[in-house]
C-alpha cells in the first residue's frame, strides 16, 4: 500500500543526491556518501551541490567562502578541500563550477 504521506524536504535532498552521485559515479555505497555529504551541511556550512564528474561536493561557509571538497565512502575529506572563493568573489566562485547537481536553495542563484 502507498503511502499518502509527502516526504520530508531532507528526504527529497537525499534522494536527489543519491541519484546525481548514483549517475556520475556509479558503484557502491551511494547512499553513505550522500549521508556523509548531507552531514557535513550544518549550521554555518551549506551544501550547494555536486561538481560534474561527481568527485567533489561544494560548500558555501556563510559568505565568507566557497570550497569543493573530495568525499567517499569513509566521509568528507575536509583536509584536501580547495578554496572557490573568498569574501565578495563567493557568488562568482560559485558560478564558476560546472554542476551534476545543485541543492533548491541554490538553483536560482546558479541556473
Amino acid at each position: 500500500m502507498a503511502s499518502s504521506v509527502a516526504s520530508s524536504g531532507r528526504t527529497e535532498r537525499f534522494d536527489e543526491l543519491c541519484e546525481a552521485i548514483a549517475r556520475e559515479q556509479g558503484g557502491t555505497d551511494v547512499y553513505v556518501k550522500a549521508a556523509n555529504v548531507l552531514r557535513r551541511a550544518n549550521g554555518a556550512y551549506s551544501l550547494v551541490g555536486l561538481e560534474d564528474g561527481g568527485e567533489r561536493v561544494v560548500y558555501h561557509y556563510e559568505g565568507v567562502f566557497a570550497s569543493a571538497i573530495p568525499y567517499d565512502a569513509e566521509g568528507v575529506r575536509q583536509h584536501e578541500a580547495e578554496t572557490l572563493a573568498r569574501n565578495e568573489d563567493v557568488r562568482e566562485g560559485l558560478t564558476d563550477v560546472e554542476y551534476a547537481w545543485v541543492h533548491p536553495a541554490y538553483r536560482d542563484l546558479l541556473e
